[in-house]
């Protein structure tokens, strides 16, 4: 079977849902997790998915019961693609996984130092907060950007409501870190003051919170629902 064949087996219109592994087509068709040709709101029927099940939290062992069906024929004389070169690449280091890390920790830090700040008013606390906003908002860019190499490579760029929502609330959050930015360097004395900025100021800082949580969760979707 080839590429065009399988793909017209998606599941779709009462078509058979078939997908590919190794080499090997495997018949999805009756799976609970492949209602409709789509699995888990990601995957669809009809494609190769050998180098997206490397990135599964699962093995290959959930497919020994399926049924297979054909083998995939495959150019051997195809050269190596720069999407298939990324894909290796995010195997190997997992950009997104590592970047990520870092601002949503160093959001929750900048809050809790402003909180600290607004209970004490030392102002140890308050510079604490701004350095860790800045530098969390300065680290989300890569990390985001990382996150639209995912969604391209490993997701092919998929529109469901989960990628919909991670990509709207994390360009969200760098706005507001940004904007948070902004008040608080074109104000240097704001910690000072009880004006109209400094509750904007703050407002902003722990509102990137549950932004941050959203985030976190949608993502946690994508691997584990």
């Amino acid at each position: 079977m080839k590429l065009e064949e399988l793909s017209k087996h998606n599941g779709q219109n009462g078509e058979k849902a078939y997908i590919a592994y190794k080499g090997k087509v495997y018949d999805v068709t009756n799976s609970k997790r492949w209602q409709n040709g789509v699995h888990m709101a990601r995957h669809r029927a009809g494609e190769d998915l050998t180098d997206f099940l490397a990135l599964a939290p699962h093995t290959d062992e959930v497919l020994k019961s399926f049924e297979v069906v054909d083998t995939l024929e495959i150019d051997e004389s195809k050269t190596q693609t720069s999407k298939e070169t990324l894909i290796k690449f995010y195997q190997k280091f997992h950009p997104h996984p590592v970047l990520i890390h870092y601002p949503l920790g160093l959001f929750f830090f900048a809050a809790l130092m402003q909180l600290l700040f607004l209970l004490t008013s030392l102002s140890s606390f308050e510079l604490s907060a701004i350095y860790a906003f800045f530098v969390a908002t300065i680290m989300a860019i890569p990390a985001i950007s990382a996150g639209f190499l995912s969604w391209w490579i490993n997701y092919d760029k998929q529109t469901t409501k989960i990628f919909k929502n991670k990509i709207t609330f994390s360009i969200i959050l760098v706005l507001i870190g940004i904007t948070g930015i902004v008040i608080r360097v074109t104000n240097p004395d704001i910690s000072s003051t009880n004006s109209l900025a400094f509750i904007i100021y703050n407002v902003l800082i722990f509102a990137n919170l549950p932004i941050v949580l959203f985030i976190a969760y949608e993502g946690g979707k994508i691997t584990w629902a």
